[in-house]
């Protein structure tokens, strides 16, 4: 008999089982696995045991300690079936054993037929909403067990669909309306260009944050001609043909859409370029430059003066100088270095 106990007395609070692991799914409305509510239980567990969850990394802690009791799978009862809240790459470890269970122990095998977990019950006031959303708030949000910035961004795209969601968010989780801009914003104009994503490599943390950042200059969001209502942050408009420029320049593409030699390839390899890829954007005819396929430094000729441009190439230089001081280069390394400084030196003298 699976051991069943409440958390307390009361009846609205989450319940402590075991249950079938077979009666378990995955949720394809988790903000980690991309809310796709399409895709299949096969397909999610597929998704899961491979980049960028690993959950075939979890297969090894299961053989060798069984399933630890006082951390349970969170769940969401819906009829006799349970789906997961919190716990899926730990679920799809579990799965895999019991599908693969001629490569592992019997006893572990058998261990993994039931699994714990702590029950959200369903209610008719739709009260177990907010405990749901408080609970991987509090764990995802607010770093116990931290979502990459996508996921947060999903999350609140979710939970946000009114003005007064802002307060309410604030209330429960202490984030501030210029936080969730930060992910929102980036978040809301991809999912509006859904259409034009497919042929870049626009996936994982930094990627997410580089657009992020460009979305914060002025200069860039002129560009893109980009309406966001200030209230809601529910992007009204923007040009995707602009938008489709500026990922290539942020990522890079496999399609040549220039003439020139960086055509189809990033331009911006740091987030301290964006200011400068900002002013280049600002200018008309830098702007043309750039997006026939010159490299960010011969658009911003079009911006500034040269003196201005050997400038700001020097303050780069400096910080490139001390990265590679930092880093304790070899004497073979170093003499390269001092090489290359001697070759500039003759090719500004001559």
């Amino acid at each position: 008999m699976p051991t069943t106990r409440k958390v307390s007395t009361s009846q609205s609070v989450p319940e402590f089982t075991k249950v079938p692991t077979g009666d378990v799914l995955f949720d394809p409305q988790n903000p980690r696995l991309g809310a796709d509510t399409t895709a299949s239980q096969p397909r999610l567990q597929a998704l899961l045991m491979e980049e960028p969850h690993f959950a075939k990394e979890l297969v090894g802690s299961f053989v060798e300690n069984e399933f630890i009791e006082y951390e349970p799978l969170v769940v969401r009862k819906s009829g006799t079936q349970y789906y997961v809240i919190d716990g899926n790459r730990r679920l799809a470890a579990v799965k895999h054993i019991i599908a693969n269970q001629d490569q592992y122990p019997m006893k572990i095998v058998r261990s993994l037929q039931e699994v714990p977990v702590l029950i959200f019950h369903q209610r008719a006031d739709a009260s177990h909403r907010k405990e749901i959303r408080t609970y991987l708030g509090v764990r995802h949000l607010q770093g116990y067990r931290e979502w990459p910035p996508e996921s947060k961004a999903m999350f609140l795209d979710q939970n946000i669909t009114a003005t007064t969601d802002f307060k309410r968010l604030k209330a429960e989780f202490g984030i501030e309306r210029r936080d969730i801009a930060r992910y929102l914003i980036p978040y809301r104009v991809r999912k509006a260009a859904k259409d034009i994503l497919g042929e870049l490599e626009v996936g994982g943390e930094q990627s997410f944050w580089i657009l992020g950042e460009a979305l914060q200059r002025p200069g860039i969001r002129e560009y893109l001609e980009l309406d966001v209502d200030a209230n809601s942050f529910k992007v009204r408009r923007f040009s995707k043909g602009k938008f489709q420029y500026l990922l290539e320049f942020l990522y890079g593409t496999s399609k040549q859409h220039g003439h020139g030699r960086a055509g189809g390839l990033r331009r911006i390899t740091d987030t301290r370029q964006l200011s400068r890829l900002a002013k280049v954007l600002a200018n008309k005819r830098a702007c043309e430059k750039l997006e026939n396929g010159s490299t960010l430094e011969e658009a911003e000729l079009y911006v500034s003066t040269p003196e201005e441009t050997i400038d700001g190439l020097m303050s780069e230089l400096n910080v490139i100088l001390r990265q590679i001081i930092a880093l304790g280069p070899s004497e073979n390394q170093i003499k390269q270095i001092e090489g290359h400084l001697k070759n500039f030196s003759k090719a500004t003298k001559g």
